[in-house]
């Protein structure tokens, strides 16, 4: 039942927070910890509650079950106490921490002589009430007002259960004249006054039973989670983190065993007004999930019990599965009835417990020899049906037992099902829309226009996919974190910290789901990562022609990569922007069609210079109007150099398999051969050799009646390949003399198209459509994710 709360314990002012081990299983962690703590509303009163610091309480087990070997036994302790002396220094300043290790060195130094009486649930308390002195010194260091409470000093369970009033009597005395209280979980009393511990998730019951006593406003569970999912997203990458869940799916979840939520933890809770929040504390900037009586609408879920026995008793026995669950402190799920009969689905290593329980009872029960794996579908409402493809697809997967109403479905399998099965199940049950997330690298020109197109493409898609900006990085910042603002994040990034690669990688790592990196940089160093990149589960979208034209050693392990990992990587705009030559000649190959000859303009740059020169005005003016433009590369020298378009053949060269090299492209380059540029304000300093060499090149090929073009050309014939680059004269009436300013002309001879060779034309250069052609790479990825989710599940 609900707590009798004493009105001096209840300010309507108080939020409880619950730490886990992981939270504070480091120095970082820890430091993390406090971080969150003083970012609360300094108006509330907090209270905390701790976890013992990360596998603490597996060690102190492990002392426990060496009582009889006193010397392995005081080594174990001299381990513990080493890594619990680490983590107290490098969490507090020397002073403080030398006085915490005295109160660890006397905590442990009473461990032989709990041993000695059996009191092994003092010894287990060890490691909350380190977490505890801890957290509050840290805290105190900061200037807060803090103090550690031991809950044994007021917390009391009879026969399980909380003792209330005599627990708020204490807890009255108890309280501190401090604005935050630190209080161990996990730890408790009973009515004799020895030590209990609470069980699995204990802490978390602590938070929950703490929160009643205080009729607090909140309980916040602070985890490695960053919210409630529709199904575990270790096994299902597309699981569903929900905003909101109510009261009563919650309490479903926990009775069906969910690994966040657990049903002690709610009970004490379910009567009042207190919301429970679970957020993760890895991600303190997101909201996490509220657990709430005002939830918007109802959730569906997949769950899964591991190991789990059927019991079967007449429907006329006097016992409940509530109750049973309470006997065990384990989650005891009453199945839809079928016949005369009920069932409960337990963990099988509590089944001979749960029987001697019964017994005592008087109560028969049958217990089913075959131990199963059930995986339990809990409805988002109550309307909603299992579609008959669905079905068949689970029945497949060798459904033993299947029992439905109107809240949940639950299937018992004779062994576990795969995950790549779950995740089928999971979307055909809960049709889940896909989700893409984008890291972008490059926030240049080009960069800054694909983002601002990136928001009005998360808006347009929103019905079918989620956009999600996680990252945006440049050559010296690197802004990662979920939930971008794709219109809003330059300040942001302005004042990110520095990257490295290691870094990027992890974060790559750890994100879930279908993710794709946009490489907009200029940078080969930056395509070294492509291997890791991929490896970490992304596909890549380029504009960087680097990644491309690497030598073959090196391209040859990206595509190896790729097929290992089945990623793709798309680089339509590494050559001609926004037109699809790449995808053109991919579809003309894949259709049977054979490659003769790709000729034609590359350079949307060039194209620009070449069409605006008049002889009149220098030829270098018109190249600085360019980069100021954003028409250039990052580097305008090349564009000049001719090696731009030199790496754009050789793009095409890749596409079509063609074993060529960089070098084996031969170059004559627009500037000067005497000229020797190696940076941009050299080449401002000596313009005039090049202005004075177009010059005369313009007043030639006018004299002639021809233009000048920048032309590549790559010709297949007898196996062989020649490619070469340079700058020629053409006629008024010649194709590639018929331009407008930046436009690409890619002319394709095949063996369909020997004699009226396809022609391919359009604006080459520019933010606008190379952003244009990323959008169309990754409009390739929306569509297949979209595709995939629209699928019908495939029967075994």
């Amino acid at each position: 039942m609900q707590a009798k709360s004493n009105p001096t314990l209840s300010t309507g002012l108080t939020q409880v927070h619950k730490f886990g081990g992981s939270s504070l299983a480091t120095a970082s962690r820890v430091i993390a910890v406090a971080d969150i703590v003083a970012t609360q509303d300094s108006r509330q009163a907090l209270w905390l509650v701790v976890s013992a610091p990360g596998d603490t309480t597996d060690l102190l087990l492990h002392i426990i079950a060496l009582a009889d070997d006193i010397a392995k036994r005081d080594q174990a302790v001299s381990t513990l106490y080493q890594q619990l002396a680490l983590l107290i220094n490098e969490t507090l300043p020397a002073i403080a921490a030398q006085q915490l290790i005295v109160l660890l060195q006397h905590y442990l130094a009473a461990i032989p002589e709990a041993l000695a009486q059996q009191r092994h649930n003092d010894v287990l308390a060890i490691g909350e009430l380190v977490s505890a002195q801890l957290l509050a010194e840290l805290l105190r260091q900061r200037g807060l007002s803090a103090a550690a409470i031991d809950a044994r000093d007021f917390l009391r369970l009879k026969q399980h259960q909380p003792d209330w009033l005599h627990s708020t009597e204490l807890l009255r005395s108890h309280i501190q004249n401090v604005v935050i209280h630190v209080v161990t979980g996990y730890i408790a009393r009973d009515e004799q006054g020895t030590s209990i511990t609470l069980g699995r998730n204990g802490s978390d019951y602590s938070a929950s039973l703490l929160a009643a006593l205080l009729q607090a406003s909140s309980v916040t569970i602070w985890t490695d989670v960053k919210a409630i999912y529709s199904a575990d997203p270790r096994k299902v990458h597309n699981a569903i983190p929900y905003q909101q869940v109510s009261w009563s799916q919650a309490c479903q979840l926990a009775q069906l065993g969910n690994p966040v939520l657990h049903a002690r933890t709610l009970s004490p809770l379910t009567s009042g007004n207190t919301e429970l929040i679970v957020r993760s504390s890895f991600e303190p900037q997101l909201a996490g999930c509220k657990v709430t009586q005002r939830a918007a609408q109802q959730q569906g879920f997949i769950t899964e019990l591991q190991n789990v026995s059927l019991l079967t008793l007449h429907q006329a026995n006097r016992s409940s599965a509530a109750e049973l669950s309470l006997q065990l402190q384990q989650p005891v799920i009453a199945l839809p009835q079928l016949g005369e009969n009920i069932s409960w689905l337990l963990p099988t290593d509590a089944t001979e417990s749960a029987l001697a329980y019964l017994n005592k009872q008087n109560i028969s029960a049958v217990r089913d020899t075959q131990e199963y794996y059930a995986l339990a579908f809990l409805k988002p409402n109550t309307s909603a049906q299992v579609s008959a493809v669905a079905e068949a697809f689970i029945q497949a997967q060798g459904v033993l037992h299947r029992y439905e109403n109107e809240q949940q479905v639950i299937w018992l399998f004779a062994a576990a099902i795969a995950n790549y099965t779950l995740e089928a199940i999971h979307q055909q049950l809960l049709k889940v829309k896909p989700g893409l997330k984008i890291i972008v690298a490059g926030s240049g020109n080009v960069g800054t226009e694909f983002l601002l197109m990136l928001a009005a493409q998360q808006q347009r898609l929103a019905a079918e996919i989620q956009l999600e900006l996680v990252g945006v990085l440049n050559s010296r910042y690197a802004l990662l974190q979920p939930h971008l603002d794709a219109t809003n994040w330059q300040d942001a990034l302005a004042g990110a910290d520095t990257w490295n690669a290691s870094g990027l990688l992890v974060y790559l790592q750890e994100l879930s789901g279908a993710k794709v990196l946009i490489d907009i940089t200029p940078s080969r160093e930056f395509t070294a990562l492509y291997p890791a990149i991929i490896a970490a589960g992304c596909d890549i979208i380029s504009a960087n022609k680097q990644g491309v034209t690497l030598p073959s050693a090196e391209y040859a392990v990206i595509k190896q990569t790729l097929v290992q990992h089945q990623r793709q990587w798309l680089s339509n705009t590494t050559c001609g922007a926004g037109i699809p030559i790449q995808r053109t000649l991919q579809e003309l190959r894949s259709a049977g069609d054979s490659i003769i000859e790709v000729s034609g303009i590359f350079s949307g740059t060039l194209s620009w210079l070449l069409c605006m020169f008049d002889g009149k005005t220098a030829f270098s003016d018109y190249v600085e109007q360019a980069q100021q433009a954003g028409l250039t590369e990052p580097n305008p020298l090349d564009d000049l150099s001719g090696t731009d378009v030199q790496r754009k053949l050789l793009v095409l060269a890749r596409e079509l398999d063609v074993a060529l090299e960089l070098d084996d492209i031969a170059l004559a380059p627009l500037l000067p051969l005497d000229l020797s540029i190696n940076n941009w304000p050299e080449f401002l300093a000596n313009r005039a050799q090049l202005d004075r060499r177009m010059a005369t090149l313009y007043e030639q090929a006018a004299i002639a009646g021809k233009v000048l073009r920048y032309v590549g050309s790559l010709s297949l014939a007898e196996g062989k390949a020649t490619a070469s680059v340079s700058l020629q004269q053409f006629s008024a009436t010649h194709p590639l003399a018929a331009i407008a300013p930046c436009d690409n002309v890619f002319v394709i001879r095949s063996a369909w198209y020997a004699d009226n060779p396809l022609v391919l034309k359009g604006p080459g250069a520019g933010r606008v459509v190379t952003a244009g052609g990323l959008h169309a790479d990754l409009a390739v990825l929306v569509k297949q994710l979209v595709a995939k989710a629209a699928q019908p599940v495939l029967l075994a």
